[in-house]
């Protein structure tokens, strides 16, 4: 399987990296073929820009290949820690400037195509708080709309979402069981 990790977080002593290199792991012990994308470690610049949108502008070198990477995997797993709410901006970015039309979806007679489809994710998403929290405020319901039916169903990749809560304040044991819980979310 070809397998894509997109990881956020600044920070390479996170409990977003250490899920990163846990998934690595199980993956690559899988047999999986792996390539990661660390956007902090890239420096990614997630300024949507019009060279991103425009047919008339040759898309920039790096985006090109970012793009290709997306064609290239038949499962993405993306890591994220949820900050207000949301996911990280460098994320959204990369988002908004790889996954772009002609390239995860294209508008038809009908609407939106995704073109991506046959290919699966796994969404994995901390949380500072408690899941009972996010559940409660109704914030799992928007992630879980958000990444499916508006990102990544959108572009027709059937996806999963996990969420790992209560990361900044929880217990090391309660980090631990969410690192052996790891195993099972890799294909």
């Amino acid at each position: 399987m070809k397998h894509l990790i997109i990881y956020t977080h600044f920070n390479s002593n996170s409990f977003t990296k250490a899920i990163t290199n846990k998934l690595v792991n199980e993956a690559t012990s899988k047999g999986h073929e792996i390539k990661i994308i660390d956007l902090y470690a890239e420096n990614f610049d997630p300024v949507l820009k019009a060279s991103d949108m425009s047919p008339d502008i040759e898309t920039p070198k790096d985006i090109l290949a970012y793009q290709k990477l997306i064609k290239w995997a038949d499962h993405y797993t993306v890591v994220y820690p949820l900050w207000w709410g949301q996911m990280p901006a460098i994320l959204k970015g990369f988002i908004d400037r790889v996954f772009s039309n002609g390239v995860a979806f294209k508008y038809g007679e009908k609407g939106p195509e995704g073109l991506l489809k046959g290919r699966t994710a796994r969404v994995i998403i901390c949380t500072g708080s408690p899941d009972a929290y996010y559940t409660q405020s109704g914030m799992h319901d928007a992630q879980v709309r958000v990444n499916d039916a508006g990102l990544f169903g959108f572009c027709g990749i059937e996806t999963k979402i996990t969420f790992f809560g209560d990361v900044a304040m929880g217990t090391d044991e309660l980090r631990k069981g969410y690192l052996e819980q790891v195993a099972s979310l890799v294909p």
